[in-house]
């Protein structure tokens, strides 16, 4: 009995085995499924950032700073429109004190003010330390109907005053901004806070801003500018889609230095003038053509603009994207562009933004996405502004690289028309994600490789992606789709290890035909547990299921082969046991109790022997 009971223990823990083998079967898509929508969900971070890095600075403090900046830029553009009732023979540039700092006017003119000007125009707020090293102590506004062109020569810099006590800017309202350095040489912007570039965003820090007006910049490297918004995020392009009105400019500091005896209006008066007053900046243009853009909260950052054209650009250090393009950006091209390790996104196209190529760009090593393309309605039924419900696209991304990003490569939240053609895609969580009911999607002669998931997801009703001609290599599943429509056809696929394709819940419409998967996952084609779906014609024949603790467990445990083995082991058993008892067991002599006597002794003897051996 004792020598049993290690058989019997080893039979029970064998169908215990074989029961956690048949759960873990069943299962196994399953869970694979949901390990993936798990890892690719967005978690929303504590300052409102959806993954990505934290942004470091202090969200009280730099939102209170952002506000007080709007307000003075309005009480500025409400001066600068009021000016010529409020003093009586003003002419030419002005200063105005705006709390901490000063504003320097610069009103429309014919000839573009240079640094020559700047230089005697504000002899104590821009100096000249060196031959081309150039501190700005004072923020400059520059009017509709002028421009303010800054070029340099050799090793030319602006350092902008940016520290504790106070930091400046240079805006833009309606007028143009020019810079330029030389091929051989960019100028260089920065900010400024007595030793080096300011890192410290909490209190503000020197931004550039363009709003409703023209911008050129070529050769130019901008760093360490911006906090918290887009508007004050570094270098910012920022148009006006309808006229503003102003505020009521009672208890702003703001006096205008104007020459001597001039006569300044009641404030009283400048008020009501200024409520009469409604100008329209309209949309910003731009061209820019070798901008380096470095550490700033957002790198670049366009909304409501047009012909934006954008080239030979580099944006990385981003403390939140890179290259933004937010709202109403139209008919925007952006060649040969780099935006690399930002915290969060690398691209953006938002909402409300069309007709937008990117070609030959490169998004890389960005903690969140690569690039973001938003279409997704401003408003989903009646608001507030009756902003119209609908959905946006006509965007591009071609011949392109996006590599290595924290999350997805491509990200199409919405919209329709878009296409991504000829791109190569790898090493990020997933390649290239549709959702949010993006239509029209086409994905098509792509190289997608070595995502650590999926090669393509499409996902959540609505959504619609016709995936042709790519070719999808390494990484858990090739093609996802999950309660959307695809049509999937003549794509090659290699070196998968979960499936080539997956489909799951309600796929109406969707097709799979004339692809080639290879791999060694479980299964090429996973669809058992969706409806909608046509498959057919898909060249399998380089599918090899790979010996896994899955596979393993699938192949052993089917009812025949599991019979053979428990049979297998019973006979192992059976003769393990035999064996221990014939070892124990000795050869003995049948004739052992009838041996003679003589055999026993030495023979017959002498008794005297006997005596004598006694």
């Amino acid at each position: 009995m004792t020598g049993r009971k290690p058989l019997l223990l080893g039979l029970v823990a064998l169908l215990v085995v074989a029961l956690a083998g048949v759960a873990f079967v069943a299962t196994g898509n399953l869970w694979r499924d949901s390990e993936v929508d798990a890892v690719g969900r967005n978690e929303i971070a504590a300052n409102g950032n959806v993954q990505g890095e934290l942004y470091p600075g202090d969200p009280r403090s730099e939102a209170r700073i952002v506000r007080s900046e709007e307000e003075r830029l309005v009480y500025v553009r409400t001066i600068a429109s009021a000016a010529r009732w409020r003093v009586d023979g003003l002419e030419g540039p002005y200063r105005l004190q705006t709390g901490a700092t000063t504003t320097l006017v610069l009103p429309a003119r014919t000839d573009p003010y240079t640094t020559a000007d700047l230089l005697t125009l504000a002899p104590d707020t821009f100096t000249q330390l060196a031959s081309s090293t150039f501190v700005l102590t004072e923020n400059i506004v520059v009017l509709a109907g002028a421009t303010l062109s800054l070029s340099g020569d050799e090793g030319t810099t602006l350092r902008m005053q940016s520290d504790e006590d106070a930091f400046v800017s240079i805006v833009a309202l309606g007028g143009s901004l020019s810079i330029a350095g030389t091929p051989t040489s960019d100028l260089d912007i920065t900010s400024w806070d007595g030793s080096g570039s300011d890192e410290d965003t909490s209190d503000g820090r020197a931004y550039v801003r363009v709003i409703g007006g023209h911008a050129s910049f070529a050769h130019t490297t901008v760093s360490s500018l911006g906090f918290w918004s887009g508007n004050t995020g570094g270098l910012a392009l920022t148009g006006t889609d309808t006229p503003g009105t102003f505020p009521d400019a009672a208890g702003t500091t703001a006096d205008a230095v104007a020459p001597a005896g001039a006569r300044l209006l009641p404030d009283e008066d400048l008020r009501s003038l200024a409520d009469q007053t409604d100008l329209d900046y309209s949309v910003v243009t731009a061209g820019i053509d070798g901008l380096t853009v470095r550490d700033n909260a957002f790198g670049l950052f366009v909304t409501n603009a047009r012909d934006i054209a954008i080239r030979d650009t580099a944006i990385s250090g981003s403390l939140v994207d890179g290259l933004v393009l937010h709202r109403s950006v139209t008919d925007a091209t952006i060649t040969t562009t780099t935006s690399s390790d930002n915290a969060v996104d690398g691209i953006t196209v938002g909402r409300s933004s069309t007709r937008v190529d990117l070609h030959e760009v490169t998004a890389s090593g960005n903690g969140r996405n690569g690039i973001s393309l938003d279409g997704q309605p401003l408003a989903d039924g009646p608001n507030a502004v009756g902003t119209a419900v609908v959905t946006y696209g006509g965007n591009r991304v071609v011949r392109s690289t996006v590599a290595d990003n924290g999350r997805y490569g491509v990200e199409v939240s919405g919209g329709e028309n878009l296409r991504l053609t000829g791109n190569t895609i790898r090493g990020n969580e997933v390649g290239v994600v549709v959702n949010y009911g993006a239509e029209r999607v086409g994905i098509i002669d792509n190289e997608i490789r070595d995502q650590r998931l999926q090669g393509i997801a499409v996902r959540e009703p609505g959504a619609q992606a016709d995936i042709r001609r790519n070719t999808i290599s390494g990484g858990d599943t090739g093609v996802y789709v999950r309660d959307a429509t695809a049509t999937v056809s003549g794509n090659t696929m290699h070196s998968l290890s979960g499936h080539g394709v997956s489909l799951l819940g309600n796929v109406p419409d969707t097709e799979v035909t004339g692809n080639d998967v290879g791999g060694y996952g479980t299964v090429a084609i996973w669809d058992e547990t969706s409806t909608g779906a046509l498959v057919e014609e898909n060249e399998l024949l380089d599918w090899h299921p790979a010996p896994t603790v899955h596979s393993v467990v699938n192949s052993v445990f089917q009812p025949l082969t599991f019979v053979w083995l428990v049979l297998g082991l019973l006979l192992l058993a059976t003769a393990v046991t035999r064996k221990r008892h014939l070892r124990v067991r000795t050869i003995r002599n049948p004739y052992e109790e009838r041996v003679p006597l003589t055999a026993l002794s030495r023979g017959i003897i002498r008794i005297d022997d006997a005596r004598q051996a006694r």
